[in-house]
């Protein structure tokens, strides 16, 4: 989820787990079935500076509360830059580190699976070459940090880069984590973090390595004029903006069907990591868009994952301790 203008957010070996240098090869294989089938992610806690600086902490109570619903993944967005040593060895705090231990394990305990990422690293997208070393380090500890864990626990190189980190340099950068990773985790499933703040495009254009327990990703807000009309934290000022037309509903749906194809040209399942509407927009409006895309996601067996779960554009009201009716619909019903 971008912030601000929308913002992004493992020691070198072989890739494994029957990688290979291009996807060209993979191309006649079947594609594995996902792991996320439904998907919600906690934001607005980790990936803020400090977790609550945003109006929201995590609670056990709310992957509770997620698992009796239906959901069987959530997606934990973690700002690992700002917890991180600017110099080598690059050491992450062990207090933050310590309380995503006690997320996954709640996780763990209610039958969930938890992906953990690398969110909001901007100085990554503004200056690469300085700023890679230092994402290799985090990865490299929490590699080690998280051998042996259940495989319940999915990875995510890196959410959203962009400006600096073209389509070239992210697949690069993720040939490199993948290889790093494997080693402690060849069985592990891996998300790849996709290029132009995640955007169909690029992965369109992407060459990731093949790998049989890689999944690709991207977000999806379009039409960006209506789902982040009003939101502050764009330039998108006007309001009033409707969707639902034939035509919008066909233009959702044929991005999707480029999704579909971007499997088969990888024989790598794609997820949908976030997608959602702005909380200023009517609510009727928000759970229209939000089922059309749901709906259209499973029905070609595009796993997904909706931004967010109790943030700007919730699903959950942490203040009234209830469910957006409308939205739990529009993503279950």
């Amino acid at each position: 989820m971008r912030h601000g203008l929308l913002a992004g957010a493992i020691l070198v070996a072989g890739c494994g787990s029957a990688s290979q240098d291009s996807t060209s090869t993979a191309s006649t294989l079947p594609v594995a079935d996902s792991p996320i089938e439904r998907c919600m992610n906690l934001g607005s806690a980790l990936e803020a500076p400090h977790e609550g600086a945003w109006g929201y902490v995590i609670r056990r109570e709310d992957l509770a509360r997620l698992k009796e619903a239906s959901f069987d993944t959530v997606r934990l967005p973690v700002r690992w830059s700002v917890h991180t040593q600017e110099a080598p060895p690059y050491s992450i705090d062990p207090t933050l580190l310590d309380r995503v231990d006690e997320i996954v394990g709640w996780a763990e305990e209610l039958g969930l699976q938890v992906i953990v990422n690398v969110h909001h690293y901007d100085a990554l997208n503004e200056n690469p070459g300085a700023h890679e070393p230092r994402l290799e380090a985090i990865w490299g500890q929490l590699s080690v940090h998280f051998e042996g864990a259940p495989e319940t626990l999915i990875f995510e190189t890196i959410n959203e880069p962009h400006t600096k980190m073209t389509t070239m340099r992210t697949d690069a950068l993720n040939r490199r984590l993948l290889g790093q990773l494997r080693p402690l985790h060849p069985d592990r499933w891996i998300i790849l973090g996709t290029a132009f703040w995640g955007n169909l495009s690029a992965l369109e254009e992407s060459k990731p390595p093949y790998d049989s327990r890689v999944l690709l990703t991207y977000h999806d807000y379009s039409p960006f004029e209506f789902t982040h009309q009003g939101a502050g934290w764009t330039d998108q000022t006007q309001t009033g903006i409707r969707w639902g037309s034939d035509q919008e509903v066909a233009e959702m749906m044929a991005e999707l069907d480029k999704a579909v194809a971007v499997q088969e040209r990888t024989g790598m399942p794609v997820l949908v990591g976030e997608f959602g509407v702005y909380e200023g927009v009517p609510i009727e409006q928000r759970a229209m868009w939000t089922q059309t895309m749901r709906t259209g996601l499973e029905a070609r067996g595009l796993g997904w994952c909706y931004w967010d779960y109790a943030g700007s554009l919730k699903a959950y009201d942490v203040e009234t301790e209830a469910w957006l009716p409308e939205i739990k619909s529009a993503l279950l019903d």
